[in-house]
């Protein structure tokens, strides 16, 4: 039993805490808005403590990692319940170079959009690693996929958002 991966009630809800704007930086760019985000980590937060409810010790291999696929799944299911998990197509794609940059709420649609363009499980990966700021080896282990297909997802995935800005510029 490795002491590392045991943890109380006590040290998950210190991890929660530490991990908290992390969490909620992706929970944002994965939903859409800060009231969404709020309730997927709540839903997250009571899904985890209400698995492990006696104040002993618990053991789980990577606690972080656990959070996240837990914070991941549930954005998915709020999406697709409320029917907001799609893709744009190309030719009603608005031209991003026309969008004003007042604001950071600009920027942050302008994200989002480039992201909704490209395969999901593209758009997942960079959203762990960038708003999530989570390692390679952690997206792997959060969404049980080896090492090189995380990282392959992310460069294409970049590659493509890459694309549509140039094409946006021109």
């Amino acid at each position: 039993m490795n002491h590392e991966n045991i943890i109380t009630k006590n040290k998950l809800a210190e991890l929660l805490r530490q991990e908290h704007p992390r969490l909620m930086r992706y929970a944002c760019y994965r939903l859409g808005n800060t009231d969404d985000a709020k309730d997927a980590l709540q839903d997250t937060y009571l899904k985890i403590c209400g698995k492990f409810p006696c104040e002993t010790s618990t053991e789980v291999k990577d606690w972080r990692s656990y959070i996240f696929r837990t914070l991941s799944n549930t954005c998915t299911s709020r999406l697709l319940l409320s029917c907001r998990l799609k893709t744009i197509p190309l030719d009603l794609r608005t031209d991003m170079a026309d969008t004003p940059f007042e604001s950071n709420e600009a920027d942050y649609r302008r994200i989002v959009q480039l992201l909704a363009e490209i395969p999901e499980e593209q758009a997942e990966v960079i959203r762990l690693r960038i708003y999530g700021n989570n390692s390679f080896s952690d997206i792997a282990r959060i969404l049980s996929l080896p090492l090189p297909t995380v990282k392959s997802r992310f460069l294409y995935g970049l590659e493509k958002v890459r694309k549509a800005i140039k094409q946006t510029q021109h």
